[in-house]
């Protein structure tokens, strides 16, 4: 009888982990709850500032793959080696300088992945006190989300879980609205959302309901508004959602059709964005090629228009 070798028994192993998973997700599916949420804005130490005044924004987005890394599955790896993942992550974020970070795939205490808060052990670990973590999936391996960390306090909130697309986990968005006075030269500071979405990856379909779902919100909301995230898209389709939502919020996408800002596969699939209002313009976009999640962080730098155009226009691209 021909022995196995440890690349197929990890490889049967993770097989039989993903088809008992599929029954947990097709059952955690059918009873989420719709536009909840399982944690609201928390600082987890005293904050100074309550105002951002670098005179750019800067903001950043990146999906956690539950912290396992680049690796096969987070249920196959230790805690510690999950929280020393995230502890490399912690790392970038402190040295990015970003203002702003949008997080995806992220964990609140589960079985497969350490059975701890990855956001809130980030949170700790980077000058981000100020954190928003909605939970839009739950069941008894799992409980994620999606989450917004800051360096100063969030002065409104929402948090949103999608209908519920089953046969894959709930996804959903979390909004956090902060105030900023670039250089402080304003008579008083503006009032900005800033959104972590993640959206089903599986089928268009219910990627269009999702992004229904958003637009419905989004006249609701303050602006400037900055949506970051995983997309699960990219802008090649004429009927992509990406274009869908970038059309009727009537926002503004960086160099839609570059080759050079992958963000998934090695850079193979653009699925990772950032859409910004008419009120905000690029300054910078940048896709850092490191080895945090199995997607590429994106991060970018704006400004504020200092006037805006009498007639906006959806489609433009800069």
């Amino acid at each position: 009888m021909q022995r196995l070798n440890s690349s197929t028994l990890i490889f049967f192993a993770s097989a039989l982990f993903g088809l008992a998973l599929l029954a947990v997700f097709v059952s955690s599916n059918a009873s989420a709850a719709h536009n909840t949420g399982d944690e609201t804005s928390v600082c987890s130490l005293p904050v100074s500032e309550q105002i951002i005044t670098s005179p750019l924004l800067s903001v950043l987005t990146l999906n956690l793959a539950h912290g396992r890394k680049d690796a096969l599955n987070q249920m196959l790896q230790k805690t510690s080696t999950t929280r020393k993942n995230l502890e490399e992550i912690a790392d970038f974020l402190s040295h990015s300088g970003a203002d702003l970070v949008a997080l995806q795939e992220a964990d609140l205490p589960s079985r497969w992945s350490g059975k701890f808060n990855h956001v809130e052990f980030m949170s700790q670990k980077s000058p981000y006190p100020c954190r928003l973590h909605a939970s839009h999936a739950q069941k008894y391996m799992y409980d994620f989300g999606t989450a917004l960390l800051s360096k100063v306090p969030f002065s409104d909130s929402i948090l949103h879980t999608f209908e519920p697309s089953p046969p894959t986990t709930n996804k959903g968005f979390v909004m956090g609205e902060v105030l900023w006075n670039p250089d402080g030269k304003l008579p008083k500071p503006i009032a900005v959302s800033v959104i972590s979405v993640h959206l089903d990856f599986s089928r268009k379909k219910i990627r269009d309901s999702q992004i229904e779902e958003m637009r419905k919100i989004l006249p609701g909301i303050a602006k400037p508004v900055i949506i970051l995230g995983d997309f699960n898209t990219d802008w090649s389709s004429d009927d992509s959602a990406l274009k869908a939502i970038v059309q009727s919020g009537n926002l503004k996408v960086y160099q839609p059709d570059s080759e050079q800002l992958g963000t998934y596969k090695k850079g193979k699939h653009r699925l990772d964005w950032i859409l910004i209002s008419n009120e905000l313009e690029f300054v910078s976009y940048e896709v850092p090629q490191l080895v945090l999640s199995d997607h590429q962080p994106v991060q970018a730098s704006l400004r504020l228009v200092e006037k805006l155009p009498a007639e906006s226009d959806s489609s433009k691209h800069e």
